[in-house]
């Protein structure tokens, strides 16, 4: 009696751990899994009460071990034709309406059975000890218990056959192995739990269960081979826990033979002793749980999963593709790729609003347009929830699915970014056995992944477009500029040809009236009266002025053409200085300007170009004149310092802005004051004087106040 019990346990647990974990692990087809848990569920309560049954030992005891596993049987044949009707067959409305009458019937029964006084066992005629073989039973009671679990397997088979008619091949092979286990397993089950029974016979009633294994079985076989109803992990996992019982067991009856040898001399009682040694074998399976757990589970995952991906390499395959790859189209056709060889798919493509297909492997063309798209993204908004995906088997749309028959896709998983749409992947027809939960858990997993890594991509994409676009625009604009360049250059020196030749050419009549206007004032030419005298020193002033423009235009042309040059010879420089300052005099005079004059003794002789340190010096000079205040004083000083001689010239007139001191050396540069006092300036003046001094290795001078004057200068080295 103790084995027998001990296999309808290991029966019951066997049962109960498959449909827990079914009911766990499948998502998909959740009212299905459902009536397969209550399946395995009586599967478990029928061998408990069978256990009892067989253990018990009076009349009271019987009875209530009968109710239970006589439940157990109501609810069991029509939940399997319940649950093959929902695996097998489309759930149309007579199929709904025999779910209906079945799950009715099985509960009137069951209530019938726990309140009938004496149901099936007239516990009251049964005598101690127990005769298994000798049961007096209700014979009226049975009959009706018989008729309707027979009727009720009648109608399984039915259902079996019909859905083996209809269905394609995978599907056809599903059903044979499913029917073929349910029948081979109801054989010895008839006999010994009908038949017998009938009789009185309950010595064998504990075949029953142990019989439904092969049943179990069948479909485990049918699970790994032909992926029915698709839990395969479940009973991975299933077979997984029931040999990591076994072995706990056996580690733990091994270990408790061990101790009560070595340490008790083969004498164990119930006493302080048993408790310690429980103890310690606690703490042993404690340690061993894990690691026999772990070898299990790699153990099973090697059968069950034989030949085909692994989850945890498939994951970070596709996490390297999406981290190292942002190009968009590269991107696409190597996820696809990968995930058409892993899972066995005959297409795998991709839909990127406005972009269109990318990705696509397999022979079959996917041509989706933007309607398309919008009937699939609404009926995802309706039915689903980011990241389930759409199967075609389940579309309630009638015009989606047959859009999705005509294309021969399986699977559609809407990609979301931040609610946003990035795009649609489609998988094909699967090109063996069908798409198992495992692979859809999978797709699932990587979809908010692949959503981001597109987006990225898209947005790249963008990043290069606009560079690309920014690159023509700056290459048009560059060659516009060139092109404008070109023509500025010949305009310039189209400019400085014509200020040359233009300055040439005015210094010949300019030196002409200004030799008349030097002999009318000597005399030369006749007495002039003095009123005369002062407009020809005005005109005479004018044409040296005129001479001085023409010459720094000239320089400036010859600096911009590299014809500029130094031609430098041994001059008294203090000598030049004298000279021109007694030309200024006459303007000096004219803006009531005092000009003082301060000149070191020993001024030594220079080489350097004379015309054109005579022309900055004039330059600066005029300058402090024309921007001096009337009636203040212009000091200009020439002194050894050194090895340096050193020229300056300071004045107390408008001075020079600071914001605008640093660009006062530039080519036809002013200040803002300068052009009020001196409308007619040309701003060429110092910037010429500062190539000049340059030109002679030598140094400015310029200190500058607003409103209270300016110091002009140059340092030339002796050499």
């Amino acid at each position: 009696m103790m084995s027998r019990a001990l296999v309808l346990g290991m029966v019951a647990l066997m049962a109960l751990i498959l449909g827990m974990l079914v009911l766990k692990k499948s998502k998909r087809h959740y009212d299905t899994k459902q009536w397969f848990f209550l399946v395995c569920l009586c599967l478990a309560v029928w061998s408990a009460g069978l256990e009892m049954f067989s253990l018990a030992d009076n009349g009271a005891a019987l009875d209530i071990a009968s109710r239970w596993f006589y439940v157990a049987s109501a609810v069991f044949c029509p939940a399997l034709a319940i649950f093959t009707a929902k695996s097998f067959l489309p759930l149309t409305k007579s199929v709904r309406s025999f779910i209906f009458i079945s799950s009715s019937l099985f509960i009137v029964l069951s209530i019938y059975i726990i309140l009938a006084p004496e149901f099936i066992i007239n516990a009251s005629e049964i005598t101690t000890p127990v005769d298994f073989s000798q049961i007096p039973i209700n014979a009226v009671n049975y009959i009706v218990f018989a008729t309707f679990f027979s009727v009720f397997f009648l109608v399984v088979m039915w259902f079996g056959y019909v859905a083996w008619r209809k269905s394609d091949t995978i599907r056809r092979k599903q059903v044979a192995i499913y029917m073929t286990g349910l029948l081979v397993s109801s054989i010895p089950g008839f006999v010994v739990d009908l038949l017998l029974p009938a009789l009185g016979d309950y010595r064998y009633v504990w075949v029953g269960p142990v019989a439904i294994i092969l049943f179990l079985f069948a479909i485990m076989y049918s699970i790994v081979k032909y992926r029915l109803m698709d839990v395969k992990t479940a009973v991975a996992r299933s077979v997984s826990y029931m040999l990591l019982l076994i072995a706990l067991a056996v580690v733990y009856i091994i270990s408790a033979y061990v101790i009560s040898i070595v340490i008790f001399q083969r004498t164990l009682t119930i006493d302080s002793r048993l408790n310690f040694m429980n103890m310690v074998l606690a703490i042993l399976l404690a340690f061993l749980y894990q690691p026999i757990k772990r070898f299990f589970n790699k153990l099973t995952d090697r059968v069950f999963y034989y030949g085909e991906y692994d989850a945890d390499t498939f994951a970070r395959e596709i996490s390297k593709i999406l981290t190292y790859t942002v190009d968009l189209q590269l991107l696409t056709r190597r996820v696809g790729n990968y995930i058409a060889s892993s899972l066995k798919a005959e297409k795998v493509a991709f839909c990127i609003p406005e972009k269109g297909i990318y990705g696509r492997t397999g022979r079959r063309r996917l041509s989706v347009v933007e309607e398309d798209v919008r009937r699939i993204m609404d009926y995802y908004y309706k039915n689903c929830s980011f990241p389930e995906v759409i199967l075609a088997n389940q579309v309630k749309d009638p015009e989606l699915k047959k859009l999705l028959d005509i294309h021969r896709t399986k699977i559609v998983i809407p990609l979301l970014h931040q609610n946003q749409e990035t795009g649609i992947l489609f998988l094909g027809e699967h090109k063996s056995l069908g798409y198992s939960s495992r692979d859809i858990e999978m797709l699932e997993s990587i979809s908010g992944e692949l959503a981001v890594s597109i987006r990225n991509s898209l947005s790249m994409e963008e990043i290069n477009e606009l560079n690309k676009s920014l690159q023509r625009r700056i290459d048009e604009a560059t060659k516009e500029l060139r092109f404008s360049n070109r023509q500025l250059q010949r305009l310039d020196e189209a400019k400085n040809e014509f200020i040359s030749m233009a300055s040439h050419q005015l210094r010949t009549p300019l030196t002409s009236i200004k030799g008349y206007l030097d002999m009318m004032l000597e005399g030369d030419l006749g007495k002039i009266s003095p009123t005369q005298r002062a407009v020809l020193r005005e005109a005479f002033s004018s044409s040296e002025r005129m001479v001085r423009l023409i010459n720094d235009f000239l320089n400036v042309s010859r600096l911009q053409t590299g014809k500029f040059t130094i031609d430098k010879q041994s001059v008294d420089i203090a000598q030049i200085l004298r000279d021109e300052v007694s030309l200024l005099k006459v303007v000096a005079d004219q803006r009531s300007v005092e000009m003082v004059l301060k000149i070191d003794k020993k001024i030594p002789s220079l080489a350097f170009d004379s015309e054109k340190i005579r022309q900055v010096m004039l330059n600066m000079i005029d300058n402090a004149i024309y921007y001096s205040n009337p009636h203040k004083k212009v000091v200009i000083t020439l002194k050894s310092s050194g090895k340096m001689i050193e020229f300056s010239v300071k004045d107390s007139g408008i001075g020079v802005p600071k914001s605008e001191q640093a660009n006062l050396f530039g080519k036809f540069f002013r200040g803002t004051n300068a052009k009020k006092r001196r409308p007619d300036g040309t701003g060429v003046g110092l910037f010429l004087a500062k190539k000049v001094i340059l030109s002679h290795d030598g140094e400015m001078i310029f200190e500058s106040e607003e409103g209270k004057g300016s110091t002009f200068g140059f340092k030339l080295p002796v050499r």
